[in-house]
């Protein structure tokens, strides 16, 4: 039950049913997501179980993917259309091509405030009950990063809608993004559809929904899906350790030059790298010290950030 399965969760569930629906299919206890959906929102949510929940701060970098649509001249409280309405206006003067000049204003760093509506703490209580309270709290924005916003389809009217596509970084609420290109439109607006369709390396189209997963648990061929944990991580450099130093790296103790079975002549120093045994396992993620083509033997090579062996 070690790895990482790819799972396409529908609209109308939490991420978090999903991951208690996955372990009372599985019977495995570690069991999380590495990035929340809105309940609203479908497409690919990260679930690792097993030893490779210890990996799960290093997805929870990765960028994210998404299609999605907002509607214009709409504004509503949870920014989405789940929230109720607060604002309507009359948004028929707004054209494609001042949308898509919106969009541009909105690439690079961004700096967003979260919504109220949101999973986010707040002095140990969720933001979504303080709002459900009618309570309103100062909430400060922080910086994301919008890779790419691509204007896909707009059709005008009373409500214009634009669908788009978004590489964001991690933290990134794509409800406040649409929420403040509407304020930037001047006539408010809210994310009416969202999809994820890609997490760093890993797509939509490799996920699979929660009924045939079920069906697949049932085979006892839940292995099939997996993605074992040596290859959650594909852009780190892979380092094979000889078999007698394994045990080194799962006591904590320093690697050098002599346990290393493989090291990439391209290795920089600081690079975060993935230790694997010859038989391709897992058994820690680290950063280099030393650099490949500079590598001293006397010096210790690596810091260790996960072991899992």
């Amino acid at each position: 039950m070690d790895g990482l399965l790819l799972v396409n969760k529908p609209a109308g569930i939490t991420s978090h049913e999903v991951v208690k629906k996955v372990r009372n299919l599985t019977g495995e206890k570690k069991v999380g997501h590495t990035g929340t959906l809105d309940p609203a929102a479908q497409g690919l949510l990260l679930v690792c179980m097993g030893r490779a929940t210890k990996l799960t701060p290093f997805l929870q970098e990765l960028d994210k993917t998404y299609q999605g649509k907002i509607i214009f001249g709409i504004t509503t409280a949870s920014f989405d259309e789940e929230g109720e309405v607060i604002e309507e206006k009359d948004a028929s003067s707004l054209t494609e091509h001042e949308v898509r000049a919106i969009f541009c204003r909105f690439q690079g760093r961004v700096s967003q405030t979260p919504p109220m509506y949101s999973a986010i703490h707040w002095q140990g209580e969720r933001l979504y009950n303080i709002a459900r309270k009618g309570q309103k709290i100062k909430i400060s924005p922080r910086p994301v990063y919008i890779y790419e916003l691509k204007l896909t389809q707009f059709s005008p009217g009373i409500h214009p809608e634009a669908s788009f596509e978004l590489r964001c970084s991690k933290g990134t609420y794509v409800r406040s993004l649409c929420h403040d290109i509407g304020e930037s439109s001047g006539y408010g607006a809210y994310q009416a559809f969202l999809w994820r369709t890609r997490v760093g390396p890993f797509l939509l189209t490799e996920a699979r929904d929660l009924k045939e997963i079920e069906q697949v648990v049932e085979r006892s061929e839940l292995g099939k899906l997996l993605f074992s944990p040596a290859k959650t991580l594909p852009d780190f450099p892979k380092i094979l350790v000889k078999k007698e130093a394994e045990k080194l790296i799962k006591w904590g103790r320093p690697l050098y030059i002599s346990h290393i079975a493989h090291l990439p002549s391209n290795l920089e120093k600081g690079d975060r790298v993935r230790f694997c045994s010859e038989g391709d396992e897992l058994l820690a993620v680290g950063v280099a010290l030393q650099s490949g083509s500079h590598f001293m033997k006397d010096k210790v090579g690596f810091k260790y950030l996960r072991v899992l062996a």
